[in-house]
């Protein structure tokens, strides 16, 4: 081919638009990774989205079947549904359970369920006696039943040591809601430690060793 003939050639596809990445022309290769990339990611927001209209509707179903049973019936539906979701491929009882958990826990959320307690003898009588426990130390303060508690366990006999036990377990009642509150509140700041160490760490700095051996050593101390 002669150089003029060359040079034209070269002219033309130069004047072609051509898609260009990282300075190279574009390979055929690429092009089909990232399109496919692409259905991928919107076959799965798709199936999301299907999904959790699947999950909606399944919801107030259950709402619709669950709403104002006692106890026993409520239970009722709670086999079914676990056989059910057996049917459908859950290993055990235990993950089938868990469907069943976060599903109830979604209704009691978004559709004010309230879930029925246990009406047995035994639950009755429990349940009875920790309200009158409750309504006989609701008029004294923490420092009080606690002085009280001293009080009991330095008497030392058995009818003393009881009633501290009773003492106790009301404090640990009150103690209760503060303590999942902390512990809440430290899984949190857990998650966001990781974060953000996983972010630090893929710096790979000389300041990321520093500051990931900074934390190390104040949660060491």
């Amino acid at each position: 081919m002669s150089k003029a003939i060359s040079a034209a050639v070269a002219a033309v596809v130069s004047n072609e638009s051509v898609d260009m990445f990282q300075g190279q022309p574009v390979n055929s290769s690429l092009v089909e990774t990232l399109e496919q990339l692409g259905r991928e990611y919107w076959a799965a927001e798709d199936a999301r989205s299907v999904a959790e209209k699947s999950l909606a509707k399944c919801d107030v179903s259950l709402f619709d079947h669950v709403k104002g049973l006692k106890y026993p019936d409520f239970m009722f539906v709670r086999k079914l549904f676990v056989t059910g979701c057996r049917d459908k491929g859950a290993e055990t009882d235990d993950a089938a359970s868990k469907v069943w958990e976060r599903a109830i826990g979604r209704i009691t959320n978004s559709c004010g369920f309230v879930r029925p307690k246990s009406e047995s003898k035994d639950a009755e009588r429990i349940a009875a006696k920790r309200a009158e426990e409750v309504k006989k130390y609701e008029a004294k303060s923490d420092g009080m039943l606690l002085e009280e508690k001293q009080a009991l366990l330095a008497k030392g006999d058995v009818k003393s040591l009881k009633a501290a036990q009773a003492v106790a377990k009301e404090l640990e009642r009150r103690e209760k809601p503060a303590l999942e509150a902390v512990v809440k509140d430290c899984a949190a700041l857990r998650d966001k430690l990781i974060a953000r160490a996983k972010e630090v760490a893929k710096l790979g700095t000389d300041d990321s060793v520093e500051l990931l051996t900074a934390a190390l050593n104040a949660l060491s101390e």
